[in-house]
């Protein structure tokens, strides 16, 4: 996939996953088959950028640092996401600070593929190639630990990790 197409595609699917943060939801486990396929995706780019040569040391540090940072904001947002159980059906809804950690999130990730440019050009594809995989971290930790808080709510549906 081309650079341009791949930020546009980028841009879409988090503008996407951000308003359907902040909007009133019924919450179900299958929430996490939308980051699964992500991570697929993102994985496949990742895996195009790197080509047949190996990456540098540095270059795959600033990838795997990215990853990270992605997983603890998820972990944050989390935290600021609203539970509440209405007639035995569980709801969340996220807030303003949710969307300002996205934005924090997406900051450092481009923020990381500048210096990836710098640093080690050679693995400058691989880290702006990611975008997609990063949202899929962020958003599969931030699911998990939602589901985690959600099975301790009082009057909460058994959730399941299964298909439904």
């Amino acid at each position: 996939m081309s650079g341009p197409l791949q930020v546009i595609i980028g841009v879409a699917v988090l503008g996407w996953v951000v308003w359907n943060q902040l909007r009133v939801r019924q919450f179900s486990p299958r929430r996490l088959r939308v980051a699964a396929v992500l991570g697929i995706v993102g994985l496949v780019e990742v895996l195009s950028a790197a080509g047949p040569h190996p990456e540098s040391v540095l270059g795959v540090t600033l990838l795997v640092t990215g990853l990270v940072i992605g997983a603890a904001l998820g972990l944050l947002r989390a935290a600021t996401v609203q539970l509440w159980v209405c007639d035995g059906v569980l709801y969340t809804q996220g807030h303003a600070m949710t969307a300002t950690l996205w934005a924090v999130g997406i900051g450092i990730h481009v923020g990381l593929d500048l210096l990836a440019r710098v640093v080690a050009p050679s693995a400058a594809s691989l880290n702006s190639s990611s975008m997609l995989l990063f949202v899929a971290v962020s958003l599969g930790v931030q699911g998990l630990v939602t589901l985690r808080r959600a099975r301790s709510l009082p009057g909460a549906p058994v959730l399941a990790m299964v298909a439904q």
